[in-house]
């Protein structure tokens, strides 16, 4: 009994050894399985220690680099999943899809955005489109997630200046039109947008023939990096190539990139950012073949689905308000956009802020 109440104090300080050997070792920045910045150490000072945000930046950057971490995390997830529950934080494991929980419909911020877009639009006096990307989990068919309640809510508030464009045919049904790893549409997906987008306004479209499709193996996105289920398999991303003559610029880098895919993207952890190289206050996507200009109002969704709009249109600009800090209908006014788009998806229209900058 002797020896094992020894062997127990020996593992235990040899643990504790570990570990704090483990925080005197260099430490990553960011982390490429979770996809994001680790917490860095907190400053010390008499006002952070008072406050207690010293404490607490303290704690958080004891738990992103504690040795091991991706490993704990793993076996965390793992662990809910055999305990029978199926939300690991906010992704939740459905029909063997990781998906971001459903948003609530909430008839107040879609008020407040269909407002702001309809004053947006009396201000430039121009027709401003709306689209509303349904969630994966709503063209899944899951009942919790009730995108009809928010996708009606904008319908109505169609009118005047701003045109709906109904996507809910589109994608009801086609669940592998999303990701089953990552909270995006897949290029097809994309595509699919693009279409009902130039079918809406009357519009000529590239056919599907049109394309080079390349698949890239080994894709594993944000819901994947957020649930921390490191065994879940990969996915394939497709680069559907059109038009050779395309040329991306945007306001946060230098010079003019060939083409509207970053291929070198493909080797880092966030391989989504092969599309117009991921998020920018402002892009330009020109096509030498083609004429007319499209001003796009957006998220994330539109880094895919922007590489197909130049394929009709001889420019996309695609404004990030996240970002842009500008004034939108200042832009109206000095560039002639024949169309302007909004497109967000349910949970980022429902969840966005920034729409309230949109002036």
């Amino acid at each position: 009994m002797k020896k094992q109440k020894i062997l127990a104090v020996v593992l235990f300080c040899g643990f504790l050894a570990v570990m704090a050997l483990g925080f005197f070792l260099p430490k990553p920045a960011f982390s490429e399985m979770e996809k994001r910045y680790l917490a860095e150490a907190p400053k010390l000072s008499w006002n952070a220690v008072l406050s207690g945000t010293w404490g607490k930046q303290g704690e958080d950057y004891l738990i992103d680099h504690i040795p091991g971490r991706n490993l704990l995390v793993g076996i965390h997830a793992y662990t809910e999943l055999l305990l029978g529950r199926q939300k690991i934080g906010d992704i939740w494991l459905a029909e063997g899809k990781l998906l971001e929980a459903p948003v609530a419909m909430d008839a107040d911020v879609v008020a407040r955005n269909m407002n702001t877009i309809h004053a947006f639009a009396d201000t430039v006096d121009q027709t401003v489109h709306v689209m509303v990307v349904p969630s994966h989990g709503w063209a899944a068919g899951i009942p919790d997630y009730t995108d009809d309640d928010t996708l009606d809510a904008v319908a109505a508030s169609a009118g005047g200046n701003v045109s709906v464009i109904s996507l809910e045919d589109v994608y009801y049904g086609k669940p592998e039109l999303y990701y089953n790893t990552d909270h995006h549409w897949t290029s097809r997906g994309a595509f699919y947008g693009y279409k009902a987008y130039m079918h809406a306004v009357g519009k000529e479209y590239r056919d599907e023939k049109d394309f080079t499709i390349t698949e890239i193996p080994g894709f594993r996105g944000s819901t994947y990096s957020r649930s921390a289920l490191w065994l879940f398999p990969a996915e394939t991303i497709e680069l559907w190539q059109g038009s050779d003559q395309l040329t991306v610029t945007n306001a946060e880098t230098e010079g003019i990139h060939e083409g509207i895919f970053y291929r070198e993207r493909l080797e880092e952890a966030d391989k989504y950012t092969v599309f117009l190289d991921g998020n920018h206050s402002l892009v330009r996507v020109r096509n030498p073949e083609k004429t007319g200009k499209i001003l796009v109002i957006r998220d994330s969704y539109s880094n895919c689905l922007g590489g197909f709009l130049a394929q009709s249109y001889g420019e996309v600009v695609l404004v990030d308000l996240r970002y842009y800090r500008q004034s939108v209908s200042q832009l109206v006014s000095e560039e002639e956009f024949d169309d302007i788009l909004v497109c967000y998806s349910c949970a980022n229209f429902l969840t966005e802020t920034n729409l309230t900058l949109l002036k």
